[in-house]
Formats: structure tokens, C-alpha cells, sequence
């Protein structure tokens, strides 16, 4: 807030912008063994016969070789194609989109709820929830609605990241934010030198002292980028308890 109380807006530069994206999977179920012979008047067609999943082999088949608590969105016919179950239109939503990289984040149809769909098993409740979150094997789920708070979101994806990862993922996130500022600061007065080069090679010519002097500065500004990517990479390692037991490094995506 300015003094008199008008709001700010952080207007995020575009190496921000590329962490601040949801990745989604959207994992489809096809057993080749068991087909069904569907027979026409002109021809004899093999599709695959779709059946539900045991529960257990359900969390296993959308996990994949991810060894990443779940993140798992059913989609609905008023959100579909949109993350507006997790993401809210008219609030900041970047702690959620920095919580979410440490998830594997699975986005299910919205037809998954019926009888014969390979994942329906993952909402056995009366009232399924719109999305929940988990550790892998489906173990200490919590559901949540679509229409939660903020608070409500963070305080569940938080939960399970404790149980699932050695650091503080709170902590991480406040680091990451500070994180995002440096790498806006970096972005604009990279564009902002750009632009200097640019009429200096134009007046100057390229190889002028001007020239010269503006592309060293843009050299110590990449290095100040790679210096803040080295950081990136400590903070998004928060150490996989799996992984960690075993002694082996997790690498993020």
C-alpha cells in the first residue's frame, strides 16, 4: 500500500512468469490386453473395453514413476479446461502456483465420476471433492471442494508437504518470492540496457566505447541471473523424504 492507500500491483517480468505456471499431466488408462470386438455391417473394429480400477491401482497408474505427493483436480463441466477449482480469478494466486511445483499436479476429466471410468475409485465419497491432495500411494488425502479459500488451499498443500519433504516449504516460499523481485529487478534493467545498445550501435556505431560499455554491464547482469538460478535450484530442493531415505537427490522440474 502507498501512503494513501492505493494498491500496488507487482507486475511480474518474464523469467518470473515462467515459474508461475501450473504443469499439469493428464494421465489416460488403456489396458491393450483386454479389448472388445465391436462388429459393423462393413467391418469388425477392436476398441478397448473401459472398466474402473481398484483404488490402490488407481493412485499407482496416475503417479507414475512421479515421486511427488498428488495434486489431483477433477475437472467439471463449469471448469473445464481451467484451473479456476484451484486458481482464483480475482486474487493473487502465487503461493499456490509455487506450493503446486512440488507436486505432481493430475487433472482428471470431468466424466470421471462415472461408473465405468478407469480412476472413479479416487472419489468414493457421497460428495466428491473437486480436487485433493495426497502422498503417492493415495495415504493422508485431503479433499477440498473447488470453492475453498486461499487460506484453506495453503493450509492443506502445506500439511502434506511436511509430511512429505525434509525442508520448510513455507519458508522455501517466502525465499522464492524474494527470489521472483530479483529476477524482475534483473529482467527490467536488462531490457532497459537493450535499449541503450541498441541507440548507442545505431548513433555510435557497434564497436564504439558506448557499445562497449553497455555490453559489459549486460555481461555482469547474466551473471547475476545465473547466480540467482543457482539459488532457484537450492530452494527447489526441498529433499523428498523417499528420496532422501535412500540417499538419493530429487531433482524438480
Amino acid at each position: 500500500m502507498t501512503g494513501g492507500g492505493v494498491p500496488i500491483k507487482v507486475v511480474r517480468q518474464r523469467t518470473s512468469k515462467t515459474r508461475l505456471k501450473m504443469h499439469w499431466d493428464y494421465p489416460v488408462y488403456v489396458a491393450q490386453e483386454e479389448l472388445a470386438i465391436e462388429e459393423s455391417d462393413s467391418e469388425t473394429v477392436a476398441v478397448y473395453a473401459r472398466k474402473a480400477l481398484p483404488r490402490e491401482e488407481s493412485f499407482d497408474w496416475i503417479a507414475g514413476e512421479d515421486p511427488r505427493p498428488l495434486l489431483v483436480l477433477r475437472e467439471c463441466q463449469w471448469c473445464n479446461g481451467t484451473d479456476w477449482a484451484l486458481l482464483n480469478a480475482s486474487q493473487d494466486n502465487e503461493k499456490t502456483l509455487l506450493l503446486a511445483q512440488w507436486f505432481h499436479c493430475v487433472k482428471l476429466p470431468n466424466d470421471v465420476l462415472e461408473a465405468d471410468h478407469p480412476f472413479t475409485s479416487l472419489f468414493e465419497d457421497k460428495t466428491p471433492p473437486h480436487l485433493f491432495v495426497c502422498s503417492t500411494d493415495g495415504s493422508n488425502i485431503i479433499p477440498l471442494r473447488g470453492d475453498q479459500s486461499r487460506t484453506e488451499l495453503w493450509s492443506a498443500m502445506s500439511t502434506i508437504l511436511e509430511q512429505e519433504y525434509t525442508k520448510d516449504a513455507k519458508k522455501t516460499v517466502q525465499e522464492y518470492m524474494k527470489l521472483l523481485a530479483d529476477y524482475d529487478t534483473i529482467d527490467s534493467m536488462e531490457d532497459w540496457r537493450q535499449e541503450q545498445l541498441d541507440a548507442a550501435v545505431e548513433k555510435h556505431g557497434p564497436d564504439s566505447r558506448q557499445a562497449k560499455k553497455i555490453r559489459k554491464q549486460l555481461a555482469e547482469l547474466a551473471k547475476k541471473k545465473a547466480k540467482a538460478m543457482e539459488r532457484e535450484a537450492e530452494l527447489r530442493d526441498l529433499g523428498l523424504k523417499k528420496k532422501a531415505d535412500q540417499g538419493q537427490a530429487v531433482t524438480q522440474r
